[in-house]
């Protein structure tokens, strides 16, 4: 009865784990750029064949043009309807 309740909560901590490293790792994806737009407090970047526009905050020193290759890993987000990615990271592929 006792070995029944370890394995238990054992199995419980491993789904828990699970669900946690599910939601926290994040995935890189690539694209090229078809249109940016930088604005004030942040930047909007179309990437081709992508659906989802990208949304940057941070816009300290990024220097970025139609045409670039990136990488890049952010959050999927809804704002009044539209698809969008706010970006954690981003960096360039030369």
């Amino acid at each position: 009865m006792k070995l029944e309740k370890i394995i238990f909560i054992l199995s419980l901590i491993g789904i828990l784990l699970i669900i946690f490293l599910a939601q926290n790792v994040k995935q890189t994806q690539t694209g090229e750029i078809t249109s940016i737009k930088y604005s004030e407090n942040k930047i909007t970047i179309e990437l081709e064949n992508f659906e989802e526009k990208l949304i940057l905050f941070d816009t300290s020193s990024l220097n970025l043009k139609k045409g670039d290759k990136i990488s890049f890993q952010g959050k999927s987000d809804l704002y009044q309807n539209e698809k969008q990615i706010i970006v954690d990271e981003i960096w360039k592929i030369e």
